[in-house]
């Protein structure tokens, strides 16, 4: 029996793909959640940007709704718990970093990391979309694009001050979010994703994201690198 290529579109109706998006939908909308709730404290923490960020923070949550739609208009509950389990981590570390003000950290983990990871999974999960997720997800990709963009112009702005905590926190986040990955790869096959290509994809979204911050090629792939190395030995 041939596997699905990737390209394919995949039965909607079949039990391994409901039980799989189940998980997926799950991480998805618990991802967007705390993203509203990060650019919520953001949005406290930087005064001046108040107002742009309590707008991505909106959008954040406009997204968890959509994709709670998508899995009701398959009938299908999303796994919530996991996706909290998942992304705890990332989290805690979020609010460490916030409580100490270390807004740099902050805006790697929420800004750089986790938007970078969105854009791979959904530029992924786009093409074998149900029609109704499909223009969904093509609306989020634009909204991410943009709260990607507003860390890396933040970050290039602070970099002198920025840089060492920057270059620390991705050691640290880049292993949580690779494992999140590692987790969900066998269920991203079920639903017609290849993430081998979404791995691909972050990674060197994450990496021009770094330049655009203000890192070079050399310090930015170093940071890239290593954090895949980390993920291959936990």
């Amino acid at each position: 029996m041939t596997s699905m290529p990737f390209s394919a579109l995949p039965d909607i109706s079949n039990p391994a793909y409901r039980d799989a998006y189940s998980r997926i939908n799950g991480m998805v909308v618990v991802g967007e959640n705390l993203a509203g709730r990060h650019f919520r404290l953001l949005a406290r923490a930087i005064p001046n940007d108040q107002q742009e960020l309590a707008r991505l923070a909106a959008m954040e949550g406009r997204h968890a709704s959509d994709f709670m739609g998508c899995g009701r208009n398959l009938g299908i509950k999303p796994d919530l718990g996991l996706g909290r389990l998942l992304f705890a981590p990332l989290h805690e570390l979020f609010l460490r970093c916030n409580k100490q003000g270390d807004l740099s950290g902050c805006l790697v983990i929420q800004g750089l990391i986790v938007e970078c990871f969105a854009l791979s999974a959904y530029h992924a999960y786009l093409p074998v979309a149900d029609a109704y997720a499909q223009p969904i997800t093509a609306a989020v990709i634009s909204d991410e694009g943009e709260h990607l963009g507003y860390a890396e112009r933040w970050l290039h702005a602070h970099f002198g001050a920025a840089q060492a905590s920057a270059g620390m926190v991705s050691r640290k986040a880049l292993p949580i979010t690779l494992a999140i990955l590692q987790t969900m790869a066998k269920d991203m096959k079920a639903i017609g994703m290849d993430p081998h290509e979404v791995l691909a994809n972050f990674s060197e979204l994450f990496l021009q994201a770094l330049k655009a911050s203000g890192f070079d090629q050399t310090a930015a792939r170093r940071i890239v690198t290593g954090g895949l190395a980390a993920a291959a030995t936990r």
